[in-house]
C-alpha cells in the first residue's frame, strides 16, 4: 500500500506514524513535510522505528508542484496538516481551506486514488452562539461553526465532498494524548492541576465527548480501508462522555497530587456561570465548561465499523501523564 501523509510531525500525525509502525510496518509512506532533515532527525528520536519505507517530501502544501508528481502515485491518502485553535484569523483559510483545495484539485490527477481520509473537527459544526447546546452532536447537524477555525475546517470539508473523489471525513471530539501541541488545552491543564490552579478544583458542570489520540490514529486508518466509510462523514470519540470537573479529578490521580473539590451548591454555581455570561458573552471556553457544547456522537462510526476503542478516558489520561514524565516536561 503507498500511503500520502501530510502533517505527520504534528500532534495527531505523529501519533498516526507510530501506531503504523506499530501495525502496519511494511506500508510505503510519503510524508509531507516542510523540512525533511529535521523531520526525519524528530521521528529518529521516538521509540517507535520499525517504519522502513518512509520518505520525507519536503514541500508546502501550498505549493502542489512541490508535491504533485509524489501525491499521483497514492493509494491512500491522509489528509491530517491543520492550524489548529479555537481562534479567528485568516490564516485559517489558508492553512486548513487553500490547503485543502490544491490538496483535492492535484489529486484529480490520482491514477491510483483508492481514498482520502480528511481528519476534521467538531468545531466544523459547532451550536448557534444564541442556544444552549442541548443533546449531542449528529451528523445530521446543521453546521453553525463559530471560529474562523471551524469555519475554514468545514469548507474544506464542502471541497472534499464536492470533488468527486472516494473520501472519509472524520470529526473528532476533544483529543488527548503524547506529543501534543505546547500551550495546547491539554498541556496547560495538566500544568494547571498540577500546580492545583484554583479554577481546576470548581465543580464544572459540562460534558465532553473525548477521543485518546492512539485510538483516533487506528481510526484513521481504518476509515481508509472499511468498506462502509467511504463517502462519509463521521463523529469519532469515546462512546461515553466526561464530566469537565471529573477530568480534573482524575488527572490529579495520575499526576498523584492532593485534589478538593469545591463545595458550590447548584444555586451559587448557576449565579456564577449567569455573570460570566454576561462579561464574556462570546466565550466558548465557557460554554465548554458549562455546557454539554463538545458533545457529539459517535453512533454512526461505530455502527458503520464495529470499531471499539481500545483505551477508556482513565487510562488514557494516565498514559498522557506517564509520557508526560518520560518527556520530563512534569
Amino acid at each position: 500500500m503507498k500511503v500520502f501523509i501530510t502533517g505527520a510531525t504534528g500532534f495527531v500525525g505523529r501519533n498516526f506514524l507510530a501506531w503504523l509502525a506499530a501495525h502496519q510496518p511494511e506500508t510505503e509512506i510519503t510524508c509531507l513535510v516542510r523540512d525533511a532533515a529535521k523531520a526525519q532527525a524528530q521521528w529518529a528520536g521516538q521509540p517507535h522505528q520499525a517504519l522502513k519505507n518512509v520518505r520525507w517530501l519536503a514541500g508546502d502544501l501550498l505549493e502542489p508542484d512541490t508535491y504533485a508528481a509524489q501525491l499521483a502515485e497514492a493509494e491512500q491518502v491522509f489528509h491530517i496538516a491543520a492550524l489548529v485553535s479555537l481562534k479567528n484569523g485568516p490564516e485559517f483559510y489558508a492553512m486548513n481551506t487553500d490547503t485543502t483545495r490544491n490538496l483535492v484539485q492535484t489529486l484529480g490527477n490520482a491514477k491510483h486514488l483508492q481514498r482520502l481520509v480528511f481528519v476534521s473537527s467538531i468545531s466544523a459544526v459547532d451550536r448557534l452562539p444564541t442556544q444552549p447546546a442541548v443533546g449531542p452532536l449528529t451528523e445530521d447537524a446543521v453546521p453553525h461553526p463559530n471560529t474562523d477555525y471551524g469555519k475554514s475546517k468545514r469548507m474544506a470539508e464542502e471541497l472534499v465532498i464536492s470533488s468527486g473523489l472516494p473520501y472519509s471525513i472524520l470529526r473528532p471530539s476533544y483529543i488527548y494524548g503524547a506529543y501534543p501541541r505546547l500551550k495546547s488545552s491539554m498541556d496547560r491543564l495538566i500544568h494547571d492541576v498540577r500546580d492545583r490552579r484554583h479554577y481546576t478544583r470548581f465543580p464544572f458542570p459540562g460534558r465532553a465527548s473525548e477521543v485518546y489520540v492512539e485510538d483516533l490514529a487506528e481510526m484513521i486508518w481504518l476509515a481508509g480501508h472499511h468498506p462502509q466509510t467511504g463517502n462519509e462523514t463521521f463523529f469519532v470519540s469515546n462512546p461515553q462522555p466526561v464530566r469537565i470537573a471529573d477530568v480534573f479529578r482524575d488527572l490529579a490521580e495520575a499526576l498523584e497530587v492532593p485534589y478538593q473539590p469545591m463545595d458550590v451548591s447548584p444555586e451559587d454555581r448557576a449565579r456564577f456561570q449567569s455573570s460570566l455570561y454576561r462579561q464574556h458573552p462570546e466565550n466558548l471556553l465557557l460554554r465548554i465548561l458549562f455546557e454539554d457544547y463538545f458533545l457529539c456522537s459517535a453512533d454512526k462510526w461505530y455502527h458503520a465499523t464495529g470499531y471499539q476503542p481500545r483505551f477508556g478516558y482513565r487510562e488514557g489520561l494516565a498514559r498522557t501523564v506517564c509520557w508526560y514524565r518520560e518527556q520530563g516536561l512534569l
